[in-house]
């Protein structure tokens, strides 16, 4: 979805700064995932608020003495301090920004330097430096090309580097407005924005009158990656900013011509099951292999391949149940078992909770879930957790060779040790990875995120797997939290640990664990993962 000079300008921006931002916004967004409804509608009503409407690249620190009281109490303690500074933009922007976030002492004039700039105020010598990195310039020498040149990056920085699609994705205002304001400022203006951009999309919709990036092409691959691993950029700039992906060696891609700096190429290429494009570096590219009079090796314009099914033995086995010390490989089929539901967050959240409370994981009556003779069952219970909550965490997948048949698009029954063999902890890690996104699982890199998922009545796990792999990896619910059990915060309120319902050594039906425990140097690779 692209956004719209009409749709800034019915969010209060002028016809002259709608256009000035228009292009740059959508290309930015677009590389860096700002691209649905929610995403769009949050980031911009943030955008709004913080810039005055697109007015503002740079922070007005022209206070009075009043002023200064009021914003800066903590700097100017006493009226006459206040009035010694008053009207002084550079001396008030020393004094509050001066020894923190990087910047020198008072003396050093670094506070009013990198003082806020961009549409989305970057502040402190710090984040200029980060910046600087991620957008391939010199912005520590050139302090005003934050606001002059990359007001827009700066803001799409910002947003990526707080993982702010994440809480957008839930539609948490109240998290991200904290997350990038520090607490709740403006807060009223930033709630009426976002109403307005989320109305104003719906009846753009509703006209026909918004926009949608076309879809690439067919891959038809042409040559593949030589290099251990080679980045998918955005554009031919070496720069945090535009990297993509990370292609491994062998990966096969479809070279689409020069790109506009000389040693790079633009590229297609499959990444989890979707064609993405981008460049890359020419130099680490091989072309592929060809066979006499018939073209590539590898079929330049493959069919699409048949979506996979759901594995699952015999469903609805009455005799399946918590309390039952077998059938493991089966789904819970005792009769009454709760499900996931709800027309709100809250709603899902408390089924999702009552679904917890239901699978009772650490009462010892659940024979299912109790460890014994050094066999423990995290899978079993991250599994039935999912199954319950209507998400698909595969209990048992198809082997190898089924996987060959049904993408030639036969039918495949589900035969025990024939065509779907059981997943462990390590197996399930390496589903995920592979197969999790096809199935609606989507990857979280940041725990106070994941949290808000759960929280939302979304379906979450952490998962880790071990670097001995004849040893088990383990996996965990995150799940929401509630009057009695809570996840471990920070001062600043970011999640440290979440809060926990698993299967083990030990079986816990909730409670933070002690430590970042997927940290531990007997996993070789965890992950964090959330299905809506």
């Amino acid at each position: 979805m692209l956004i719209t000079r009409d749709l800034l300008t019915r969010m209060g921006a002028s016809a002259a700064n709608a256009d000035r931002y228009v292009d740059t916004l959508n290309a930015a967004m677009a590389v860096h995932g700002i691209d649905s409804e929610l995403r769009i509608a949050h980031f911009l009503a943030q955008l709004m608020h913080e810039s005055g409407h697109l007015r503002l690249t740079q922070e007005n620190l022209n206070y009075s003495a009043e002023g200064l009281r009021t914003t800066f109490r903590k700097y100017f303690r006493t009226d006459a301090e206040a009035q010694a500074y008053a009207r002084q933009p550079e001396r008030i922007g020393n004094r509050v920004y001066g020894g923190r976030m990087g910047n020198g002492p008072e003396s050093s004039g670094d506070g009013y330097r990198y003082r806020g700039r961009g549409l989305i105020q970057l502040t402190g010598r710090d984040n200029y430096r980060s910046f600087g990195q991620w957008v391939g310039a010199d912005v520590l020498a050139h302090p005003d090309w934050v606001a002059e040149r990359y007001a827009v990056e700066s803001a799409v920085y910002f947003w990526e580097k707080r993982d702010l699609n994440a809480l957008a994705d839930i539609d948490d205002l109240s998290a991200i407005t904290h997350r990038i304001n520090g607490g709740l400022n403006g807060f009223e203006d930033r709630q009426a924005l976002l109403a307005k951009a989320r109305r104003t999309l719906a009846e753009l919709a509703a006209a026909g009158r918004v926009e949608t990036v076309p879809a690439p092409a067919a891959l038809q691959p042409t040559h593949r990656v030589q290099a251990a691993q080679l980045t998918l950029r955005s554009a031919p700039v070496v720069a945090e900013r535009t990297k993509l992906a990370l292609l491994n060696q062998g990966k096969a891609l479809q070279v689409l011509g020069a790109a506009s700096e000389p040693g790079w190429v633009r590229v297609r290429v499959s990444l989890s099951g979707l064609v993405r494009e981008g460049v890359v570096a020419e130099r680490f590219l091989e072309p592929l292999p060809r066979t006499r009079g018939r073209g590539l090796a590898v079929a330049m314009a493959p069919t699409a391949r048949p979506a996979l099914p759901v594995a699952h033995m015999k469903e609805g086995r009455a005799e399946i149940t918590r309390r039952g010390d077998g059938g493991r490989a089966y789904p819970l089929g005792e009769p009454g078992r709760p499900a996931r539901s709800g027309r709100s967050a809250e709603a899902m959240a408390k089924s999702v909770s009552a679904i917890v409370d239901y699978l009772d994981v650490a009462n010892p009556a659940q024979l299912r879930y109790q460890p014994r003779g050094g066999t423990t069952y995290c899978n079993i219970y991250a599994t039935d957790f999912a199954y319950l909550c209507g998400v698909y965490l595969p209990r048992v997948w198809w082997t190898d060779r089924a996987l060959l048949r049904l993408r030639e698009g036969e039918k495949v029954a589900v035969e025990y040790g024939r065509t779907v063999r059981e997943l462990n902890a390590n197996a399930l890690y390496d589903w995920l990875e592979d197969f999790g996104p096809a199935f609606g699982w989507q990857r979280e890199i940041d725990l106070t995120a994941l949290q808000a998922a759960a929280n939302a009545g979304q379906v979450c796990v952490i998962v880790a797997r071990r670097v001995d792999l004849n040893r088990p990896g383990h996996i965990t619910a995150v799940v929401p939290e509630t009057a009695a059990a809570t996840a471990v915060r920070s001062a600043r309120n970011e999640v440290l640990r979440p809060l926990e319902s698993q299967a083990g050594a030990r079986n816990v039906l909730r409670a933070p664990a002690a430590g970042a425990w997927w940290l531990n140097s007997r996993f070789q690779a965890f992950a964090f993962w959330r299905h809506p």
